[in-house]
């Protein structure tokens, strides 16, 4: 009986996790984003908003083309989300410099409801 009930508990609680807070059905996602289906596409998605996460000195050795920056690390990076002014109904590529940190900064960007976001894959090191 006890694992009968464990088993009905972890069923609830996959379940729970699979929707986004709103509870709507199928939940934004972050994708990952290969670095040859970027560069194939990049210049191709009409309205893409390319987000750099890395730090300063980071980026002073380069940056993909003309994209924002916002330091994952900085202490208010999910207040300063909004001060980017992205539109949460386009597409977000965003990159660090091997893909860690905007893994997680992408999860963020789903959080405040952006619809498409994508964590390009082996940051600006694979660039």
């Amino acid at each position: 009986m006890k694992i009968y009930s464990f088993l009905v508990l972890f069923v609830i609680a996959l379940s729970s996790c699979a929707q986004n807070p709103s509870g709507e059905k199928g939940a934004a996602t972050v994708v990952n984003l290969s670095q040859e289906d970027f560069k194939k596409n990049y210049e191709k998605v009409d309205g893409l908003q390319l987000l750099d996460v890395r730090t300063a000195p980071e980026i002073a050795a380069g940056k993909i083309g003309e994209a924002n920056v916002l330091d994952v690390f900085d202490p208010e990076f999910t207040e300063k989300i909004a001060g980017l002014n992205f539109d949460k109904s386009k597409p977000v590529v965003i990159y660090c410099k091997s893909g860690g940190r905007s893994s997680r900064a992408a999860q963020i960007f789903i959080e405040q409801g952006f619809k498409e976001v994508y964590n390009l894959t082996g940051g600006y090191t694979s660039y």
